[in-house]
């Protein structure tokens, strides 16, 4: 069947790539066959040996409560939260257990004492005991007071880290074959797993940082624990710290100069992130607040204000697992192609866990309550609502009031039970949210709306909620008994007292207008692909541009590697995106593949302009006829001059356009779309959908800055010679070469007061 955005079939999309007759012994395909495409095969891969899978639809739900904020740095019952200050704080890498399953399975199950996983604590120099999160620690920073914080990787490899020991995959780019000092992949191990110890770096996803404390994926630094025997280097070629590390440590102070934001920080390990922080648990929240911030009254900069104590802000980290009939984590880890044993083009779990327990529960008041939503899944995304368990009546709404890089100018209406008169009119009546995505919302569980329309129903009130999920993976649709749940909300019933927070539903602005990029004059255009390389037995690896991690391709005639033209040498890598700080630049993204894909640019917040559909089959033809010989050449980077200085550039061919590629103008399919009303903040990862034009506005400056001018950062951007990355956030993309490093430019003379050696 012809998929009608696109103009591309399965069939054709095979056709083209000479995917007709592979043999039955999963025979190569040659380079010049592979194409770009989806997970055409997503059969469940089977499990690591000595583990049994544990369905998901075997284990309890809505057993145990959800854990929440515990002011206690060092809670083992809910999640660390610490206020950070003048003085460092210390966050330890540990390997250790957490009550993850629900007590009913583990009273069933004796044997069960937690499950292994990694996580940070809070100054704990040794692993705690079992804890019941291993989600956090949630940092609540201010934006102008600086954080320092000291990283120590205590990371062990062992028996009981199952997910790593038996997931590791030397075949791809990564941190592996830096520590061995190996060419990649590894020819002697290619089919062993990595036996050195646990490599590490934390990056901060959302935070104007300067590059060198942006934890990107090639600063990594190994744990100081036995295995060291195994690597030759203990440090990443982009490691830094500010002075006064141990061998296992680094030292980050962030300037916190951004705009009040929901930030989460986790793992960035160069083919290991999949691995550390969405699975294996390396990640936790940093709430950036602005007290200087003029809000409505009743909403707090960290919750929603009830009296002069509590706070109702309530994190929910969404990810998915699998496990084993022990309950530990399990990962399947036979590849789709033998290029790459290990390697799994997406993780998606059958079982659903919110804030490190499986399908909990949270009792709330008839009240209004505010979550800040992560989603920390691998490659799973959450289109959600909320929904009666029992009558099956959808609500109440919800109202969204910030995005990525911080608060909408006003609250944004999430109504499931919109009309199609509304609905045609832009009304949404699910949030969608992919990999890396945040968002703040507030619901009002006494919401006189949605409780009209039970009253009209005959329904009863209160009731237990079901927060939904309908968003499709790689498998098909979730399972409305399983994936399509993600937690449950018990009402009070006791009846509603006043509730004096701010009520999204008056309308009141939440902040002075921010700063809007659309109609800027841009300085450049940058027209950029996303392109997947499929095998015989589905995606061997997915690419930015076409372009490689190193910016490395094949020689031509069989030579040696060669950098892409036009590229330049940052070691150890050519870097095409240079862009100059405090220019605004459009980056148009066009979506090659048959999947949507969440792009993340570290170091600036941007502005989605627009969505448009091409005819990407009619596209992909001029595409591959752009390239030597007329042929598509994977990894070659893009098929014609990046930039209008190089020979051979054609500004017509190009539409006047940075990036290599052939102008797509002539195969657009109807009109832009603007972004959704949820979307149109600032924002630092977008959803990029199969055969559509997503066009960004990029301004490499911090977002206060007025519209139109140019600006600059506190900081040197490049100070330290660092780099930053864009990358797809479905972690099992980035892990296999869909990412590339880049580098802000310097303003020459601009005013820095957080300099690299002094303040960071």
């Amino acid at each position: 069947m012809e998929n009608q955005k696109t103009g591309i079939s399965r069939r054709e999309f095979m056709r083209r790539a000479g995917l007709t007759a592979a043999g039955a012994g999963g025979v190569l395909l040659a380079e010049s066959a592979l194409i770009r495409g989806m997970t055409l095969f997503a059969a469940p891969k089977p499990p690591p040996a000595g583990q049994v899978p544990l369905p998901g639809n075997k284990i309890p739900q809505f057993i145990d409560p959800l854990p929440v904020l515990d002011l206690n740095p060092q809670s083992t019952t809910g999640i660390p939260t610490v206020v950070a200050g003048a003085n460092e704080l210390v966050l330890n890498m540990h390997t250790f257990k957490a009550n993850i399953m629900p007590s009913t399975w583990a009273a069933a199950n004796p044997g069960y004492t937690g499950t292994w996983t990694f996580g940070y604590r809070v100054n704990e120099a040794t692993a705690p005991g079992t804890v019941e999160t291993n989600v956090g620690p949630v940092i609540v920073a201010s934006r102008g007071t600086p954080t320092q914080i000291r990283y120590v990787n205590n990371l062990e490899a062992s028996a009981n880290t199952i997910h790593w020991r038996d997931w590791t995959d030397q075949t791809l780019h990564s941190a592996f074959h830096q520590a061995k000092d190996a060419m990649m992949p590894i020819p002697a191990d290619a089919q062993a797993h990595y036996d050195g110890p646990v490599l590490a770096v934390p990056h901060l996803h959302g935070g104007e940082v300067p590059a060198v404390v942006d934890g990107g994926p090639e600063a990594w630094f190994a744990s100081d624990v036995p295995g060291n025997a195994a690597i030759t280097k203990d440090k990443g070629p982009a490691y830094y710290s500010k002075a006064g590390a141990a061998a296992n440590e680094c030292i980050y102070t962030y300037p916190n100069s951004q705009e009040a934001a929901p930030l989460w920080f986790h793992d960035h390990l160069l083919g290991g992130t999949r691995l550390n922080a969405t699975f294996g648990g390396l990640a936790g929240a940093y709430a950036l607040i602005d007290p200087n911030l003029t809000l409505p009254a009743g909403l707090h900069p960290v919750g929603l204000k009830r009296g002069e104590t509590i706070d109702y802000l309530i994190p929910l980290v969404i990810q998915d697992r699998m496990f084993d009939t022990n309950g530990q984590l399990l990962m399947p880890n036979v590849g789709v192609n033998p290029e790459h044993p290990y390697w799994v083009p997406e993780f998606v779990g059958d079982t659903i866990i919110v804030n490190g327990k499986v399908w909990p529960y949270l009792a709330v008041e008839q009240k209004r309550y505010r979550f800040f939503l992560i989603n920390g899944s691998n490659s799973r995304a959450y289109d959600m609502f909320l929904q009666d368990t029992t009558s099956g009546i959808k609500g109440p709404r919800m109202w969204v009031i910030a995005t990525d890089g911080g608060y909408l100018d006003a609250p944004v209406l999430i109504d499931p039970n919109a009309n199609g008169q509304q609905i045609k009119a832009g009304q949404q009546t699910s949030l969608m949210m992919m990999p890396g995505e945040r968002y703040e919302i507030i619901v009002d569980f006494a919401d006189p709306v949605w409780r009209g329309l039970l009253a009209a129903r005959g329904i009863r009130f209160p009731l237990n909620l079901t927060l939904r999920n309908t968003a499709p993976t790689v498998n098909g649709n979730p399972k409305a008994s399983t994936e399509g749940r993600i937690m449950q909300f018990r009402v009070s019933t006791v009846a509603p007292a006043t509730d004096t927070s701010y009520d999204p539903a008056s309308g009141i602005a939440l902040r002075p207008p921010m700063v809007r990029l659309a109609g800027v004059a841009q300085a450049k255009t940058r027209f950029l692909t996303l392109n997947e390389i499929v095998g015989a037995g589905g995606p061997l690896e997915a690419l930015v541009n076409n372009t490689k991690w190193s910016g490395l391709r094949h020689g031509m005639g069989g030579g040696p590697p060669e950098p892409i033209p036009g590229s330049t040498f940052v070691a150890p890598n050519w870097l095409t995106e240079l862009p100059n700080e405090g220019d605004t630049e459009i980056w148009e993204i066009a979506n090659m593949t048959m999947d949507s894909h969440p792009i993340h640019l570290h170091a600036v917040q941007f502005q989605l302009l627009s969505r448009q559909p091409f005819d990407m089959k009619a596209f992909m033809a001029a595409y591959d006829m752009a390239f030597p010989g007329g042929m598509f050449m994977p990894g070659h980077g893009p098929p014609l001059p990046y930039s209008p200085d190089l020979d051979g550039y054609d500004a017509v061919l190009q539409g006047n356009k940075w990036g290599g590629n052939p102008d797509y103008t002539n195969f657009l399919l109807g009109q832009p779309t603007p972004p959704l009303a949820y979307e149109a903040g600032w924002k630092d990862t977008v959803i990029m959908r199969m055969g559509e034009i997503t066009r960004i506005a990029v301004r490499w400056a911090p977002q206060d800055v007025p519209a139109g001018t140019s600006g600059s950062f506190p900081f040197d951007p490049a100070a330290g010679n660092g780099v930053y990355v864009w990358h797809c956030h479905i972690t099992d993309h980035e892990d296999n070469e869909m990412m590339r490093p880049d580098q802000i430019q310097p303003k020459t003379g601009a005013t820095r007061d957080f300099e690299i050696g002094t303040d960071f």
